[in-house]
């Protein structure tokens, strides 16, 4: 699928106030997005936050690295989130719970913008994708059941494809590229990698060219 790039979202500020007109300006384009829905049945339910902080004048996000011990995606990148659960009533509340027990951010100081798109996982869930934002710095309270370490890193590697080293593989039938992003001591692919390019590519608007190759 091709997606054209219109305007790209200034991600670097001078000051709050250009944070707060991002922010608004990202809350709209969120509204104006139609979510992509998942048909396909006997997945299991996930979501995930893509929170967002304005840090030393740049839009960045909060990915964790996950330890061992977790059931799935061993050692990997994640945003926070994880598994939906029947007393969570929708999937915003299972994203916020999850990120609160995996990291700390409690949910009332999560200013939640939108719904961006659905998504499959190999693993075999079904993820529901947020977009959220937090003041920085923020005092995290890490799991480390769960997350071995967490980072900050800035949106604008996402919405560059220069940063970006892509590999195509099939499943179940389809071609799919799969992005690999490399920042500090930090190897971003799969999923989380996935979700952040298409959230660049269909809402922050890539930077680099006019048109934006998307393989699902």
């Amino acid at each position: 699928m091709i997606f054209m790039v219109e305007t790209c979202m200034k991600m670097n500020f001078q000051s709050e106030d250009d944070f707060s007109a991002f922010r608004e300006d990202l809350r709209q384009r969120l509204s104006a997005h139609s979510p992509r829905a998942i048909q396909k049945k006997a997945l299991r339910p996930a979501a995930v936050m893509i929170l967002i902080m304005n840090k030393e004048g740049a839009a960045n996000v909060l990915l964790t690295k996950r330890t061992e011990k977790v059931g799935t995606h061993k050692g990997q990148m994640a945003l926070p989130g994880g598994g939906y659960d029947e007393s969570d009533g929708d999937f915003l509340r299972t994203a916020l719970r999850e990120t609160e027990e995996e990291v700390g951010v409690r949910s009332a100081d999560v200013d939640v913008l939108g719904r961006f798109d659905d998504f499959i996982s190999i693993a075999g869930f079904h993820v529901v994708s947020y977009i959220g934002v937090i003041t920085h710095p923020y005092e995290y309270a890490i799991n480390r059941d769960e997350i071995e370490d967490y980072v900050e890193v800035p949106l604008s590697i996402f919405a560059n494809r220069e940063f970006a080293k892509v590999q195509q593989v099939e499943f179940e039938g389809h071609m799919y590229n799969v992005y690999h992003y490399y920042y500090k001591n930090f190897e971003i692919w799969g999923m989380t990698a996935r979700i952040l390019t298409d959230f660049a590519a269909k809402i922050l608007n890539r930077c680099a060219g006019e048109a934006v190759d998307l393989i699902h």
